[in-house]
């Protein structure tokens, strides 16, 4: 028999109603708000944490992303996650010797000064952050780029000129996006990074278009019927670029390697990650990616290896050595040197035991 109790509030103790659509533009997730001030959200996958956590800081601001992205983790904020969470019944539900229930509620409350900013405090902050904002290069004019344009801009290699534009023009981002449906694969590898840099820029200004192109990506790879290449590795890199802002959706991307579809853009993704935030990685399960060296899809091997690399996971150097004489040819696209490259599964293996010497 299953072992239920009722949800409670982590930051006061007092029951909670159920979560519901409360209709709000910017929360995509049911959602409640305790007698405490602490705002609730219902994650019923348990595979989308990030997103939740992103739905409960805006509804805790009242929809001010400007407020929102100004504030500090356990400073200004704090945050809980209940588990083996069901919404149907509202209960905190584990089976006995069998699977729990996979849902999670997750709680996020403000300070107190926080919960208390007044209209001017707030416009206050949104001034401060303004002023910090350096304004174009002499000469510079930002405008909205038609799609042709920015294309012979990545090909030119002109890529100082697309962050200025997209700084001071974030709505370019959608037109940077488009790109990713080109027909020449290397340069929808080039809006891929182009994306993540741009993302960046933005955020000083609209913080708000960052987060709904990440919801967008992740939704599009989830949709079987949408048109979803390089969603997942645009996603890698905007978490690359801001990771303290974006770093809870490394979930979700180790979510999609349960499909087998998805698990060489997931795993490249998380390469790009863990290369410069490794922490990240390691607060997952992160020697699960071990297993897919093993994989019968020669590039969702090659693209474990390189994770492997990037990541640090030693672990692995075991079985890459097995593959030193694997022949088989994959196709590795390097962000450094900007290239498609070509080589064998067993000198991609020996690259990355290198890496660990």
């Amino acid at each position: 028999m299953p072992k239920t109790k009722p949800v409670t509030c982590p930051f006061c103790g007092r029951l909670v109603p159920p979560p519901e659509n409360l209709g709000f533009q910017f929360s995509d997730f049911d959602a409640g708000f305790c007698d405490c001030g602490a705002v609730y959200v219902s994650d019923v996958t348990g595979h989308n944490q990030g997103a939740a956590f992103m739905e409960a800081l805006i509804l805790a601001c009242g929809g001010n992303w400007e407020l929102a992205w100004e504030l500090t983790p356990e400073e200004d904020y704090r945050e809980h996650v209940l588990e083996h969470y069901d919404q149907k019944t509202h209960q905190i539900v584990r089976e006995e010797g069998g699977p729990s229930v996979r849902g999670v509620l997750y709680f996020l409350r403000l300070a107190d000064d926080i919960r208390g900013l007044s209209a001017e405090k707030i416009a206050k902050l949104k001034a401060e952050r303004r002023a910090r904002e350096e304004g174009p290069p002499p000469g510079f004019r930002p405008r909205k780029l038609r799609r042709q344009e920015a294309e012979e801009l990545l090909q030119s290699g002109n890529t100082r000129e697309l962050l200025l534009h997209a700084r001071y023009q974030p709505l370019n981002l959608r037109t940077y996006q488009k790109l990713l449906y080109h027909a020449d694969p290397l340069l929808r590898w080039k809006a891929v990074l182009l994306l993540g840099q741009a993302a960046r820029e933005i955020l000083k200004s609209r913080p708000e278009l960052v987060a709904d192109l990440v919801k967008r990506l992740i939704y599009a790879s989830a949709d079987s019927a949408a048109s979803a290449w390089g969603a997942l590795e645009t996603v890698g890199e905007i978490i690359r670029h801001a990771p303290e802002r974006f770093g809870l959706f490394v979930k979700n991307l180790f979510a999609f390697l349960k499909y087998p579809e998805f698990r060489p853009a997931a795993l490249w993704a998380l390469a790009r990650i863990g290369e410069k935030e490794p922490s990240l990685i390691r607060r997952e399960p992160a020697l699960m990616l071990l297993k897919f060296l093993d994989d019968r899809d020669p590039q969702t091997k090659a693209m474990a290896v390189y994770a492997c690399g990037k990541i640090g996971l030693s672990e692995a150097a075991p079985k890459l050595e097995e593959l030193l004489d694997d022949d088989t040819e994959i196709e590795l696209f390097e962000p450094e040197s900007l290239a498609l490259k070509k080589m064998s599964l067993g000198q991609l293996a020996r690259e990355t035991l290198n890496q660990f010497a």
